[in-house]
């Protein structure tokens, strides 16, 4: 009994001295680590508060400055580039869709360009006059007109795609203007910088050679060419040497 009562209490002062020891070690590592902390944190603090000088800022805004004065001319060229791009391509949408109705319909019709005024539209040969192709602004074909009195009777109709865009004009975008359209009527090639002029399309999809140059604000020109065999339209790029030979700059400048 005694050696069993001095086995107990040797085994509880070990503990008692294993745990002691384990707290001494713990306790002043975590005081170390806490108290080295606080000095980063002071120091991070003093450096956030500093912030910028008033010379860094004014380096900041005069690179700005000279940045933006660099890039606006660019920027405003890329937009003119770009409205002119816009006309093109919405003039040849206008060309392509003629032509589909006129095989649909199995009608010729016609796209005008009013080269003063910068603007063009859609006409059927039912509106059409030659003499004085100004008329037909605003006037729908009798196929559609029908159409309209029809639906109005309550009688069953096919309802025609150029309804609501026959005789409408379509203005350019804004700084774009219709240099010159070069023409192939009845044989004779002419070239037209003012008045109106058309492009037509037949039941057979047969058409003129004909070209419609587009210029913007900077003196770039686009070539819309639709080709008589075929009436298929595509746009080009005209390159400065090109508008020199075709005189397309003194063109515009004399409008």
């Amino acid at each position: 009994m005694v050696k069993m009562a001095n086995w107990v209490v040797r085994s509880l002062m070990r503990t008692s001295t294993t745990g002691l020891m384990k707290k001494q070690r713990y306790n002043p590592n975590k005081i170390f680590m806490v108290g080295s902390l606080r000095p980063l944190i002071r120091r991070t603090s003093s450096n956030n508060e500093e912030g910028f000088s008033l010379m860094e800022i004014m380096v900041v805004l005069a690179i700005i400055a000279v940045l933006s004065s660099i890039s606006m001319p660019a920027m405003r060229g890329f937009a003119a580039s770009r409205r002119l791009n816009t006309s093109a391509r919405a003039i040849v949408d206008t060309l392509t869709f003629a032509r589909d109705m006129a095989i649909t319909e199995r009608t010729t019709h016609l796209v005008i360009f009013d080269v003063d005024n910068n603007r063009y539209w859609l006409a059927s040969s039912e509106t059409f006059d030659a003499q004085n192709p100004s008329a037909s602004v605003g006037q729908t074909s009798n196929t559609a007109a029908a159409s309209t009195t029809a639906a109005a009777n309550g009688q069953q109709v096919t309802i025609s795609r150029t309804g609501g865009v026959m005789g409408i004009p379509h203005p350019l975008n804004q700084g774009i203007s219709i240099t010159s359209i070069v023409t192939s009527h009845d044989g004779i090639t002419q070239q037209i910088i003012s008045g109106v002029d058309y492009v037509f399309f037949s039941p057979t999809a047969a058409s003129e050679d004909t070209i419609v140059y587009l210029t913007n604000a900077n003196n770039k020109v686009v070539a819309i060419s639709v080709e008589g065999a075929t009436g298929r339209s595509r746009v080009e790029q005209m390159s400065p040497e090109q508008i020199q030979t075709l005189g397309l700059g003194d063109i515009n400048n004399g409008k």
